[in-house]
C-alpha cells in the first residue's frame, strides 16, 4: 500500500513562540495568549488543530462539490471544543478535546438531498475528521545536545 508522506519541523522563539515549516516551504507561528505566557502571535495549539479540521473539511467539501456537479457559492465551517482548564497542570484529567463540533454552512442552488449527499461524503473523505475520530499511534524520539 502507498501513502503520502507529510512532515513540519518546529523551532522554538522567544517566549512560547513557535515557528513551523513544511517541506514546501511554507510557515506559521503558533504561540499563546499574553494570558497563557505566550506573546499572542500567532493560534495556539488547539486552535491551530481546530483550523486543520475546518481548513480540511472546507478543501474536501470544495473537491467532492466539484467532482458531483455542485455549485457552492459560499462555505463557511465553525469549529468549536473543549479542554479541561486542568489540562495543562494536572495529570489527573485528560489533556485533549474531550468532544469536537463542526457546523457547516453552504450556500448553493442544489437542491437538500444532493447537499445532504455531499455532506455524508466529507464525512468519509476528510484525512484530518478521520485522524481526529479515531485512535492513532504517536511514537516519540529525542535528541539531547549538550553544549
Amino acid at each position: 500500500m502507498k501513502y503520502n508522506k507529510y512532515k513540519v519541523s518546529s523551532n522554538m522563539k522567544e517566549g512560547m513562540k513557535v515557528k513551523v515549516n513544511n517541506t514546501r516551504g511554507h510557515e506559521i507561528i503558533i504561540d499563546e495568549p499574553e494570558s497563557s505566557g505566550g506573546i499572542d502571535e500567532g493560534m495556539n495549539p488547539v486552535e491551530i488543530t481546530l483550523a486543520s479540521l475546518a481548513g480540511c473539511l472546507s478543501i474536501t467539501t470544495s473537491f467532492l462539490a466539484k467532482k458531483m456537479k455542485i455549485k457552492i457559492e459560499d462555505l463557511s465551517i465553525d469549529v468549536e471544543g473543549e479542554i479541561n482548564k486542568k489540562a495543562m497542570t494536572s495529570t489527573e484529567v485528560d489533556s485533549g478535546f474531550k468532544e469536537v463540533r463542526y457546523n457547516i454552512n453552504i450556500k448553493s442552488d442544489s437542491s437538500k438531498e444532493e447537499i445532504e449527499k455531499l455532506i455524508k461524503r466529507i464525512e468519509d473523505y476528510c484525512p484530518v475528521s478521520d485522524t481526529l475520530r479515531r485512535d492513532i499511534d504517536v511514537k516519540a524520539n529525542y535528541n539531547l545536545n549538550n553544549s
